[in-house]
């Protein structure tokens, strides 16, 4: 399923076998690609109060700065998994590398509150191919049945690359400014970008559609059309939206409520850490016991147990600290949401499926991140403003009871 167009540099007859050198390069090249977009999308918990403080704005346009990049990602991501089932990765990957990598070097030169929010949209643009494409790209070069795992190894690593630049920031931001920060990053984005050019393809040609844009509104409608596919979504997006409400914007905040303001980062990182460390083996655990639903309301009671805790309990900085790791573990479940959606969609929508899940998230995600903030200004107190986050956690719980049990009887 690779390109045809006679441009690559690959013989357009090329054919590549499953899961063998060039299946890991590639994979490997699109994983890094998460990384770096992952990295920049929560970079914005360690840069916020330096954008906050140039460009003289309030908290509301804060979150709003966040929920940009979020709401756009979400009405883009429809459109990117569909598109690649559609066209295949060269063709979609190539552009959303060189759309991020733009997105990084205006955020960097942006010296007004526009071209912040149009650095967010440019990057979110290119971002919504990023997670879904690493995960696309697994399904194809290494086959259905590795789906599953080898989405949970990108956001194993893109998880673990979180948590790492959340102290790595902290400590090159007392050297450099915030725009000379994202100026590098834009550099090593045009390196990713000339690698994807040399080497982004699908193991074997895809066929040139006539009428791409019929393909792509087909698809999405046979996805619409699957009530196992919104459950997944409804609760999978509630649990995901949770992890990078606080993964991004406030943990800091939790944490200086308590006292250890300094100590923030810490909470960011352990958070991100849960979420790796999790995905390491959550997926395969689901395989290995033949089911989705099981461990999905175990990582949900995880997320209840640890927000009740952090918001409503005063511990020690380890403590907390500890929290936040287990509820990274428990947000650890969406990723099965995923698997349901492939269970469910089959192989030739597995793009589809999984850009549908991953919009839904983010826009759960959008709502989340400034919910908080909307009763902070409406003069509620700290511990009113996170009630939502608990109720949000409860109603996941229960449409992951509704949800039928769609693993196969016998995953491999």
């Amino acid at each position: 399923m690779g390109d045809t167009n006679t441009s690559d540099t690959m013989p357009v007859a090329k054919r590549y076998r499953l899961g063998g050198a060039m299946a890991w390069w590639v994979w490997i090249l699109a994983t890094l690609f998460v990384i770096y977009l992952f990295n920049v999308q929560t970079m914005f918990s360690d840069v916020q109060g330096n954008i906050q403080k140039n460009l003289n704005i309030d908290t509301w346009h804060l979150t709003l700065i966040a929920g940009t990049y979020t709401w756009a990602f979400a009405i883009f991501q429809f459109f990117g998994g569909a598109f690649l089932d559609c066209f295949g990765s060269r063709r979609v990957m190539i552009p959303a590398f060189i759309f991020v990598t733009a997105g990084v070097f205006l955020y960097g030169f942006a010296e007004s509150y526009t071209v912040i929010l149009l650095a967010q949209v440019l990057m979110a643009l290119g971002s919504c191919c990023g997670f879904v494409g690493a995960g696309y790209i697994g399904g194809v070069w290494f086959g259905m049945a590795a789906y599953g795992t080898m989405f949970g190894y990108v956001q194993t690593l893109s998880s673990v690359g979180s948590a790492i630049q959340q102290p790595i920031i902290e400590s090159v931001l007392r050297h450099i400014t915030y725009e000379q920060l994202f100026t590098y990053l834009g550099l090593f984005g045009v390196v990713l970008v000339v690698l994807a050019f040399i080497y982004m393809r699908n193991p074997q040609p895809v066929p040139v559609t006539k009428n791409p844009f019929k393909v792509v509104g087909g698809n999405l409608l046979q996805i619409f059309k699957k009530p196992q596919m919104w459950i997944a979504a409804m609760w999978g997006g509630i649990v995901f939206g949770l992890n990078l409400a606080l993964g991004v914007v406030w943990t800091p905040e939790i944490f200086a409520h308590y006292g250890y303001g300094d100590s923030g980062y810490i909470g960011t990182a352990l958070l991100w850490l849960g979420l790796a460390a999790g995905s390491c083996f959550w997926p395969q655990w689901s395989n290995k016991i033949c089911s989705r639903r099981k461990p999905s309301i175990i990582g949900a009671l995880m997320m209840i147990a640890g927000i009740i805790l952090i918001v409503y309990v005063s511990m020690p900085m380890w403590l907390m600290a500890v929290a936040m790791f287990v509820i990274g573990m428990g947000a650890t479940a969406h990723m099965l949401s995923f698997s349901i959606g492939g269970d469910v969609a089959g192989g030739p929508l597995v793009g589809t499926s999984s850009a549908f899940l991953n919009g839904i998230m983010f826009i759960f995600g959008g709502l989340l991140q400034n919910i908080p903030s909307a009763l902070e200004s409406a003069g509620h107190g700290f511990h009113t403003m996170f009630v939502p986050y608990v109720i949000a956690a409860v109603v996941a719980l229960i449409f992951i009871f509704i949800q039928k049990e769609t693993a196969p009887k016998q995953v491999r």
